[in-house]
């Protein structure tokens, strides 16, 4: 519910448009060795042509991590959280890369009615679990801003419990800085 503070990062809910919800889904590399755990519903962006977990409120983001696969001790495995520091070859990440994707997220804190739709908000850099493999990630409310910021709400969640005036609710929201959205070089 969202009166209890449990983030859980982006989860895929509906395209904008009259597009099918297909997540657009595509895989990226990771270096081996990454020094750091990439989980389920964790925003990321491209370093050096490799998939790293976001690490500010202005990051240009390629999309949503949902697992990744990769060969070690020639064996081929197959999970929803990168975990830091494997070595290994053929490291594939799956990121929902789609612009138009939109995502259910909580708030770490309360929102307002006047926030959605109108503010940008910064993300809550959670440590993610490796437990259930899911993000901690979730919208930072004290950053609502006009300027540039990762995400934007633009409704909320239509579930029992959730409400505007829940401590942390649920929103969904989508990508502000996407970098397909910027047709200049970073």
């Amino acid at each position: 519910m969202s009166a209890t503070k449990a983030l859980f990062g982006l989860r895929p809910s509906r395209k904008r448009g009259g597009n099918a919800n297909s997540t657009g889904s595509n895989t990226y590399d990771i270096a081996s060795a990454y020094n750091a755990n990439i989980f389920s519903g964790d925003p990321v962006v491209l370093v050096a042509g490799k998939v790293n977990v976001m690490t500010g409120d202005t990051d240009r983001l390629l999309g949503v991590f949902t697992g990744c696969e990769y060969i070690q001790n020639g064996e081929q495995k197959w999970s929803s959280y990168w975990p830091a520091s494997t070595s290994a070859t053929n490291i594939k990440a799956h990121v929902i890369d789609d612009p138009a994707q939109l995502y259910i997220v909580q708030a770490d804190a309360s929102i307002t009615a006047g926030d959605i739709g109108e503010l940008n908000f910064g993300v809550t850099l959670g440590a993610g679990s490796t437990v259930t493999k899911r993000s901690g990630f979730g919208i930072k409310a004290a950053t609502r801003n006009t300027t540039l910021l990762a995400l934007r709400a633009i409704s909320l969640v239509d579930e029992p419990g959730n409400t505007i005036t829940s401590a942390f609710p649920k929103v969904e929201a989508r990508i502000v800085q996407h970098l397909d959205s910027f047709a200049s070089a970073a």
